[in-house]
C-alpha cells in the first residue's frame, strides 16, 4: 500500500492579535490563508502574530511566508525585529520563504536597513505593493528575479454582507464612504465644512467607517474621529451615518458599494479599487503616501492623492469636484485594469508556490519580464512613480528620489531607453550623482538641468512683473529700481513703485509669496540642502528673489562673493540655487564665474565685492566662464564662488530666480530671530539627530546581545553534543576492572 506524505505545515506571520482590531491586516491574513487552501485544503498553518515570540515557531514547519503589509520600515521597530529574527531562523533552517505584498521604507534607520538587508537574501520570493518598495529592495541586494510588484494581498478579497448583529442599520445609498485616522483630530472642522458642501452638491449621504478600533464598536480610534466628525456634520444640518469596526469581509462589501471613497487609510483604497469604486486618498507623510499613491497606481489612479495640508485648506472639495464628474471615466479605468491584475496575480501565485516548493517552477512568459509585468506596462508604471515623486510637496520624501533612480539603473528592462530620455527632461527630480557632487565641489557650480515647466516658466515671470507694476500686492515683498547707472548708486529696495514699471533690478522676499514658495520648497533643492547640512538639520531660507536685467539696460554687478559679516549672520550660508526665468546667454548679460574660486575660502570677512587685487590674482580672462543657461533650467552655485553679471544690450529682459538656503539654526547677528523655515523644525534639543543615533545605537546594543546569546546558545549545543560523543566513547570500566583481575589471576 503507498504511503501517503505528511500534510505541509507553514508558518504565516500577520500585524495581527493586536487588542484594537486592524481591518486591513485581517483582510490580507484572510485572504492568503483562503489562497494558500484553495491550493492544498489539507495544509497546517501556523499563524505568528504581534509580539508572538520567534523562537521554535519554525521546529517543524516546511516554510514561511509573511502575510502582507507596511511593517519593513523604521516606524514599527518591535515588528521589524520580530520579521528579521524569524528571516535569520529560517535561513538556518535552510526553510523556503515567501512574502506577500510589503511596503518597505521609506525610513530605515542605518542599522536596522543592514539588518533588513541581511535576512531579505535568504527570500525565495519577495512580494512588494510599491514601486519605490521595490527600488529599495534593489538597492538592499534583493535579485530582481526574485521580486514580484503585485496588489495588495487582500485586492480580491470576497465580501458579504453584514449580520444584523455587526452593523445595526447599513447607510441609505447612494452614499460618501470616509475613513480618517486620528491624526485629522486637530483640524477637522475644515474637512467637515467642505463634507457639507459635498453632501449639498451631489445628493450623496454620509457613511464613517472606522478601519481600526474595538471589533463591534466605533471605538476612540478612527472612530472617536468619526464620532466628532458626525457632531460637527450635524451642526451643518448634514447626517452622517457611524458604522463600529467590523470584521474585513463586511467592511470589504459595503466600501464597495459606496459611491465614492475619501480615506486616509490605506485599505479602504484596495477595497474600493477592486471593485472599480472612485477614490481620493490623504496623506501626512511620506511613508503614507507611497502607501496610498501605491494602492491606487494599480488601477491606474494614482494622481488621485492629496495632501492633508491641501486637503484641509479646501482642497478636498475641489478634487471631489474633479473626481465626481469624471467618474464614469474612472470607473471604467479601473475596471480596465483589474482584468490584467487578475491574469498576473494567477500568475504571481503558480510563481510564489513554487518557491515555497509546492510545485514545480514553470518558464516565466516572454511578456512578464520584470516584477511579474509586462516590461512596457512597468515602465509606464515607473515613469509615473517618478512624476509622483517630483509632484509631492512632502519634505521628507526627499531621500525617495535615489530609491526611485536606482529602479532604472537596476531593473535592466526594456523600456530603459524611454526612461533615461524622460529622466533627461526631469532632472531637477533625481538625486544627484557622486560624479556631480564631485564636479560641484571641484568647480563650486553645478548646472541642475530642467526643474519648470513651461507653463509654470510663464506664470512664475507673470507673477514678478505683477508685482513690480503694482497689479498684485505683497506686503512682504521689497523691490530695487534698476537705473541703468553704477552698481554703487543703485536706490534702496521699496515696497512698490511709484505708477509701477517692469525696469525692476531685484524683487525681493518672494519665500512669501503662493507661486514662488513652492520652487523655494523644489524636492530637488531641499534635497541639495540636506546632503550639504545634514539630513537631521532644518533648512531656513536668507532669501528667495528675483534678479532682472532689464531689456536695454541693466546694472553691471561687479566680481563678489556671497557671504560674510556684511550679512550679519551667525554662520555663512552655502547653498544657493539659480532658475532661469528667461534664457540667460553671453549676450544677454548672463553671469559669469571662476570656476574653482569657492575653494578659497572669503577673501574678505566683510565679504561681498572683491577687492581689485584679488580680482587681478584670482579672475584672468582665461579662467572666466559664463554660465549661459536655458530658461527652466537651474545651477547650484557655492556662495563663496566668484561671480558677476553684466548689462542686457538685447530688446528683451533676462529674469531669473535665486534662493539662499541655510542651516535652519541660523540666527541673525542683529536681532538674534531665526529666518523662515522651509524644511525640518527647531527642537528644544540643541542637536535632534542625537536622539536618532542614540536609537540605532540601542539597535546595535539589542543586535549584539542577541548575536551573543545566540553563540553561547550554539556552544551550549556543541558542548552538550560532544559530552554526548565522549559518553558513548566511553570504555565500559566494569569490564575493563573484571578483565584485570582475570589477567592478574592467571
Amino acid at each position: 500500500m503507498k504511503s501517503q506524505s505528511p500534510p505541509r505545515s507553514l508558518v504565516v506571520v500577520a500585524d495581527v492579535g493586536a487588542e484594537l482590531f486592524h481591518v486591513g491586516d485581517e483582510a490580507m491574513l484572510a485572504a492568503n490563508l483562503a489562497a494558500l487552501r484553495r491550493q492544498d485544503p489539507a495544509v497546517q498553518v501556523t499563524v505568528i502574530g504581534r509580539g508572538a515570540a520567534a523562537a521554535g515557531a519554525l521546529a517543524d514547519a516546511d516554510g514561511l511566508f509573511l502575510s502582507g503589509g507596511g511593517n519593513l520600515c523604521s516606524s514599527w521597530p518591535d515588528l521589524l525585529r520580530q520579521r528579521v529574527q524569524l528571516l535569520r531562523e529560517a535561513r538556518r533552517r535552510d526553510l523556503p520563504v515567501a512574502t506577500g505584498g510589503q511596503t518597505i521604507g521609506p525610513e530605515l534607520a542605518a542599522a536596522e536597513r543592514a539588518a533588513l538587508a541581511e535576512a531579505l537574501a535568504g527570500v525565495t520570493h519577495l512580494g512588494v505593493r510599491e514601486l519605490p518598495s521595490a527600488a529599495l529592495a534593489l538597492q538592499m541586494g534583493v535579485p530582481p528575479d526574485r521580486l514580484s510588484y503585485q496588489p495588495d494581498d487582500a485586492f480580491f478579497l470576497a465580501g458579504r454582507p453584514p449580520a444584523a448583529e455587526e452593523v445595526p442599520a447599513c447607510p441609505e445609498e447612494p452614499f460618501l464612504a470616509v475613513t480618517l485616522d486620528p491624526a485629522f483630530r486637530a483640524r477637522l472642522s475644515s474637512l467637515a465644512a467642505q463634507l457639507a458642501r459635498i453632501v449639498a452638491e451631489s445628493g450623496l449621504h454620509l457613511a464613517f467607517l472606522p478601519h481600526v478600533g474595538p471589533l463591534g464598536r466605533p471605538g476612540d480610534e478612527d472612530g472617536g474621529v468619526g464620532s466628532a466628525l458626525c457632531q460637527l456634520l450635524r451642526m451643518e444640518g448634514i447626517a452622517c451615518t457611524l458604522l463600529p469596526v467590523m470584521p474585513p469581509e463586511p467592511v470589504v462589501w459595503l466600501t464597495q458599494r459606496a459611491a465614492l471613497v475619501v480615506s486616509s487609510r490605506y485599505h479602504p483604497l484596495v477595497f474600493a479599487t477592486a471593485a472599480a469604486v472612485p477614490c481620493l486618498g490623504i496623506y501626512r507623510d511620506a511613508y503614507t503616501r507611497i502607501k496610498l499613491q501605491g494602492a491606487l497606481a494599480h488601477v491606474g489612479m494614482e494622481t488621485w492623492c492629496l495632501s492633508a495640508a491641501i486637503a484641509e485648506e479646501g482642497g478636498l472639495l475641489e478634487a471631489f469636484r474633479r473626481l465626481w464628474g469624471r467618474r464614469e471615466e474612472a470607473r471604467g479605468t479601473m475596471e480596465g485594469a483589474r482584468a490584467s491584475i487578475g491574469l498576473r496575480e494567477g500568475r504571481r501565485w503558480q510563481l510564489l508556490l513554487a518557491r515555497l516548493g509546492w510545485q514545480q517552477e514553470a518558464g516565466e512568459a516572454p511578456e512578464a519580464a520584470l516584477f511579474g509585468w509586462p516590461a512596457g506596462q512597468l515602465a509606464g508604471a515607473a515613469l509615473g512613480a517618478l512624476a509622483l515623486e517630483r509632484e509631492a510637496g512632502d519634505a521628507e520624501t526627499w531621500r525617495l528620489r535615489a530609491v526611485v533612480k536606482h529602479l532604472e539603473s537596476s531593473a535592466g528592462f526594456a523600456g530603459r531607453a524611454l526612461l533615461r530620455r524622460r529622466r533627461k527632461s526631469m532632472e531637477g527630480s533625481t538625486m544627484l550623482t557622486e560624479q556631480q557632487w564631485n564636479d560641484y565641489s571641484r568647480d563650486g557650480f553645478l548646472h541642475l538641468g530642467k526643474v519648470l515647466e513651461p507653463e509654470a516658466l510663464e506664470a512664475l515671470k507673470q507673477r514678478a512683473d505683477d508685482l513690480a507694476l503694482g497689479s498684485v500686492r505683497n506686503p512682504d515683498v521689497q523691490m530695487q529700481l534698476d537705473t541703468g547707472g553704477a552698481y554703487e548708486e543703485l536706490p534702496a529696495a521699496v515696497g512698490s513703485f511709484e505708477g509701477g514699471t517692469i525696469l525692476y533690478r531685484k524683487i525681493q522676499g518672494l519665500e512669501t509669496d503662493e507661486l514662488f514658495s513652492r520652487l523655494v520648497k523644489h524636492p530637488l533643492f531641499l534635497e541639495i540642502c540636506a546632503c550639504q547640512y545634514g539630513q537631521h538639520s532644518a533648512v531656513s531660507i536668507f532669501r528667495a528673489m528675483v534678479m532682472n536685467k532689464p531689456a536695454g539696460q541693466g546694472t553691471i554687478l561687479p566680481w563678489h562673493q556671497d557671504g560674510g559679516d556684511v550679512w550679519a549672520l551667525d554662520r555663512d550660508p552655502l547653498v544657493t540655487v539659480w532658475v532661469a526665468l528667461d534664457p540667460a546667454t553671453r549676450a544677454n548679460g548672463c553671469m559669469d564665474v571662476v570656476p574653482g574660486t569657492h575653494r578659497l575660502g572669503l577673501l574678505s570677512l566683510y565679504g561681498s565685492t572683491v577687492e581689485e587685487e584679488d580680482v587681478e590674482r584670482y579672475c584672468l580672462p582665461e579662467r572666466v566662464q559664463p554660465l549661459e543657461v536655458e530658461a527652466g533650467h537651474a545651477v547650484l552655485l557655492h556662495n563663496w564662488l566668484i561671480h558677476r553679471s553684466g548689462v542686457n544690450p538685447t530688446p528683451l529682459p533676462r529674469r531669473a530666480f535665486t534662493a539662499c538656503y541655510m542651516d535652519g539654526r541660523t540666527q541673525s547677528t542683529l536681532t538674534g530671530n531665526y529666518f523662515p523655515l522651509v524644511s525640518g523644525s527647531l527642537s528644544a534639543e540643541p542637536y535632534p539627530f542625537v536622539r536618532q543615533l542614540q536609537e540605532e545605537n540601542r539597535t546595535l546594543r539589542q543586535m549584539r546581545e542577541e548575536a551573543e546569546r545566540y553563540a553561547k546558545s550554539l556552544e551550549a549545543e556543541r558542548y552538550a553534543r560532544s559530552q554526548e560523543t565522549a559518553q558513548e566513547n566511553r570504555p565500559d570500566m566494569s569490564r575493563l576492572w573484571l578483565l584485570r583481575n582475570l589477567l592478574r589471576r592467571s
